[in-house]
């Protein structure tokens, strides 16, 4: 049988309609679900093209069978472990709504991911896209998650504002949350946006669903290394940096900004980090606008640089004492951005 494709959200309305349309579909009809008839399913990772670099993978567990309901061209749930505190829940056919899917699907999340059970996995880390075959007829939690992401469990806020437990893949540039998601198999097509068990057509035993995950962008560190090769003794120096972050090397959109202050009391090396404050990829400038009156830059007084994913990037700038005998201090301007009122600064 061909692939038919239905959305996740449509899959999980899919059990709420086949009991509310129980009583107009009887086993008598053409066509009668096939529960020993295996299943397959093949979930896209999403819509965005970025998410090819982002090698997501899914594991499948199965939460509950599929059982039948005599007299009817439908499938009941039989929880399995360890879920068997879903089993009312699933039981309870006047409360199987979309919301309560979406809810069942955070509990069942819950069970997997948080509570340090050994959960048998059905699929352990497919290749998302990838056709998963050989799936007995049930309820199946599928968690979406990056392939090197170690720690891919997370917390999310929805469109609600309510917390949810969820998953994280990484491209080179962004972040992808994934909500867990329950899709029962076999399923039906579609009519007018709307899966259930009386509509017309076979069932489906070949299942594909698009996941919907939110995208951000993902931050790295930018390291600041000052190097002083004499000192004056009078009094500490002072050594303030303009940091200038921007989308890419055409400098035609700011991402990032803000001004850094190292202060000396001896020769040496000091470093600061802006640790996870600036996107990936933005082209940065660092420029020393403020040496001192006894210090002078040795070199270049702007380095560049290219914030990266997986290291910290480094600019490095070096002042020796130029025997002037002048002293002078700093004041740092600290700028911070906000989505409600833009760039803001305050005196440190």
């Amino acid at each position: 049988m061909n692939d038919k494709k239905f959305s996740v959200l449509a899959a999980i309305a899919l059990t709420a309609c086949m009991i509310l349309g129980l009583s107009g579909w009887t086993v008598e009809s053409a066509r009668a679900v096939d529960l020993d008839q295996e299943c397959s399913l093949t979930v896209s990772p999403g819509e965005a093209e970025d998410l090819q670099n982002a090698d997501v993978v899914l594991d499948l567990y199965q939460v509950a069978r599929a059982v039948p309901v005599s007299g009817y061209d439908t499938y009941a749930y039989e929880a399995v472990a360890p879920y068997g505190e879903l089993a009312d829940a699933l039981a309870d056919s006047q409360s199987l709504t979309n919301e309560k899917y979406q809810e069942l699907s955070q509990q069942a999340a819950e069970i997997t991911l948080t509570q340090g059970n050994t959960v048998a996995k059905k699929i352990d880390g497919a290749s998302a896209g990838e056709k998963i075959e050989g799936l007995e007829a049930g309820l199946y939690l599928v968690i979406a998650r990056g392939s090197e992401v170690a720690d891919y469990v997370t917390k999310a806020v929805d469109e609600t504002g309510s917390e949810k437990l969820a998953t994280i893949a990484w491209s080179d540039e962004y972040v992808y949350t994934y909500l867990p998601e329950l899709i029962s198999l076999p399923g039906k097509e579609a009519v007018d946006g709307t899966i259930n068990t009386a509509n017309p057509g076979d069932w489906l035993y070949d299942a594909s669903a698009t996941l919907k995950p939110s995208q951000s962008l993902r931050f790295g560190s930018l390291e600041i290394v000052k190097t002083l090769t004499s000192y004056e003794t009078s009094g500490p120096a002072d050594f303030v940096f303009q940091v200038e972050a921007y989308k890419d090397e055409t400098k035609a959109e700011v991402v990032y900004s803000n001004v850094v202050r190292l202060s000396f009391t001896g020769a040496g090396s000091q470093s600061t980090v802006l640790a996870d404050v600036i996107p990936v990829g933005a082209y940065v400038e660092v420029t020393e606008v403020y040496s001192g009156a006894s210090y002078s830059l040795v070199g270049e007084a702007t380095a560049t640089a290219v914030i990266q994913a997986a290291e910290t990037a480094k600019v490095s700038f070096t002042n020796e004492y130029n025997s002037s005998g002048n002293h002078g201090g700093a004041v740092t301007n600290r700028f911070d951005y906000s989505s409600e009122s833009g760039w803001g600064w305050t005196q440190e």
